[in-house]
């Protein structure tokens, strides 16, 4: 079949197959659906101009399967170097690569139909009808996600791709964006040895990697902890959280609406992509009611976090601010022509004086190191979970010197995707000396060990 005949069977089936799709579907139910679309098109084929070119049954099949391709963009989206596809109208296509940053690409769509076509594709294979000006998607199995906006100058599209593997905690670890000792003490923020987990909020500027971190800290949460997520595009990967519930805003439904919602649904955790507006208000009513919340915000530092939180359109109480446990600052630098994601900044809450929520720093990045370093250890969340759970404040200390030393062997070990540090996190749960005896790690030569260096 030419392109111009496959071109205009693709754009009569477009129709029949609106919102006949859905996000998360195998592909073979997929194909069934497209096959189901093509027998009737043929059908009303009166003149035999497409009948023709399906001879037998495997013809149609293959027909089916080859729906799916994204054509032009094919093989950006199959380059794993490839973060982000970017398409103004007709021009050239550009990419933003891994290594290479913002780059042109030899490829375009040769004309408005095409292009056209390729959207409406899109559109369906998301399981979406017709927009009118602005839609954002995803892509089928949450391969990433897609902004569509009709322009003057023709459509403009931003495919922004998700991690084929996850960015995992011990991948930030090599990586240099944060230090085993606070990654460890994270670990322990977002546990809290399921007595008292810790409210964080994980701020940064555009592009700083807020999202890729709150993807990761997932590993660090409980498997028996319900969790109820809510994005404006889905972003997070939850392949491993079964009891998961997964909630995404529309022109219908707004982020304030279903945090509102989520706690009708009995989670432990809520879990926002990002807070903008009034549904930082609602995220804080569910911390003062015992659900523990995390989320991300644009904000440079933690004392700008607060002041946002504090402010339109969000205008949450000083006193209620203070529900938030924990501030995370992540920052982007360059040296030379290399882009650095790192943790600038953790710091705890630490209460109120004069109207003004006190921030205790624990981790600072040290730029002349390029490494994060502790500047205090934590002791406001220390002696908080300490008090609850019934230990003295060295027990906590000890727990987290254990937990480094564990998220270190996981490195060595190469134990370093999404799977393995939360089946380990989730071993460590339910059996901590059994975890750290597979790793072949011992828990009390460890202490004893750390104790000798430091008095050595």
């Amino acid at each position: 079949m030419n392109q111009a005949k496959l071109f205009e069977l693709e754009s009569q089936l477009i129709p029949l197959l609106r919102r006949k799709l859905e996000l998360v579907q195998p592909q073979e139910e997929r194909q069934a659906t497209v096959l189901q679309a093509l027998e009737e098109a043929l059908k009303n084929d009166h003149r035999g101009v497409f009948t023709v070119e399906f001879p037998t049954q495997v013809h149609k099949e293959q027909f089916a399967a080859n729906f799916f391709s994204y054509g032009v963009i094919e093989e950006m989206l199959s380059d794993i170097n490839v973060e982000d596809i970017i398409i103004n109208g007709l021009k050239p296509i550009y990419i933003h690569h891994a290594q290479d940053g913002f780059v042109s690409t030899n490829k375009r769509f040769s004309n408005r139909k095409e292009l056209d076509l390729f959207i409406h594709k899109l559109l369906v294979f998301g399981g979406r009808g017709d927009f009118e000006k602005i839609v954002n998607l995803e892509l089928p199995n949450l391969a990433g996600r897609v902004n569509i906006i009709k322009a003057p100058f023709g459509p403009q599209l931003c495919i922004t791709k998700a991690k084929v593997d996850p960015i995992s905690v011990v991948d930030l670890i090599k990586h240099g964006s944060l230090s085993i000792e606070a990654a460890a003490q994270l670990w322990l923020y977002l546990e809290g040895l399921s007595i008292r987990p810790a409210n964080v909020i994980i701020a940064g500027g555009p592009g700083t990697g807020k999202t890729t971190l709150l993807n990761a800290l997932l590993s660090f949460i409980p498997v028996t902890d319900r969790m109820v997520i809510i994005e404006d595009t889905l972003e997070l990967n939850t392949f491993l959280d079964d009891s998961c519930s997964r909630l995404e805003s529309d022109d219908t439904l707004s982020l304030a609406d279903l945090v509102k919602n989520s706690l009708r649904m009995r989670p432990e955790r809520v879990i926002i992509g990002e807070v903008r507006g009034e549904e930082a208000r609602d995220m804080i009513t569910a911390a003062n009611i015992g659900k523990y919340c995390m989320c991300t915000i644009h904000a440079l530092t933690a004392r700008e976090a607060i002041i946002r939180l504090q402010n339109e359109p969000m205008n949450i109480p000083e006193i209620l601010v203070n529900l938030i446990d924990v501030f995370v600052v992540l920052k982007r630098y360059h040296v030379g022509d290399r882009v650095f994601r790192i943790i600038d900044e953790i710091s705890e809450t630490g209460g109120m004086e004069q109207s003004k929520i006190l921030l205790s720093p624990t981790f600072k990045y040290n730029y002349d190191r390029q490494q994060l370093q502790m500047v205090s250890p934590s002791t406001v969340y220390r002696d908080r979970l300490a008090s609850q759970s019934g230990q003295l404040p060295r027990d906590i200390i000890d727990e987290v010197i254990v937990r480094a030393h564990a998220l270190n062997e996981l490195a060595n070990l190469g134990m370093h995707t999404m799977k393995d540090v939360t089946t380990f996190c989730r071993s460590y749960k339910q059996s901590p000396l059994e975890s750290l005896a597979k790793l072949g790690l011992d828990r009390i030569r460890i202490l004893q060990e750390y104790g000798q260096n430091r008095h050595g």
